[in-house]
């Protein structure tokens, strides 16, 4: 598997997931994991540090795209993203999409030696 750096070299970087830095708890109305609006996400704990997001089923009925995760991190100065899904749901599609950020989108946690090769791919 060939590998393109995308971020910093013998740099490591802090997972951070959205809703451990949402700005006001009572946004849950607004599914703030899925990180699709960079305005109820805390900057300032997500800077330099790679985003954690959750698929939900707003990606299945098209209301959430991994395109505007990309863009929620690059807004929130996130060095990277990670899109995890927890529970496929009938209809998800996991298309490639080009995006400005290094990013990756996890459908099978069970996977994890594949998972620390693409992530070492991607952020190392």
């Amino acid at each position: 598997m060939a590998c393109t750096a995308s971020t910093h070299l013998n740099r490591t970087y802090t997972l951070v997931a959205a809703n451990d830095v949402l700005l006001d708890s009572s946004v849950m109305k607004y599914s703030p994991t899925d990180c699709q609006r960079p305005e109820l996400l805390n900057k300032k704990l997500i800077e330099g540090n790679i985003l954690l997001c959750g698929y939900s089923f707003n990606f299945v009925v098209g209301t959430a795209s991994m395109k505007k995760v990309s863009e929620t991190a690059k807004a929130l100065g996130a060095a990277g993203f990670v899109l995890c899904v927890e529970n496929v749901s009938p209809g998800a599609k996991f298309d490639p999409v080009p995006v400005g950020l290094p990013g990756i989108l996890i459908t099978d946690v069970g996977n994890s030696k594949v998972l620390k090769l693409i992530f070492t791919c991607i952020f190392m």
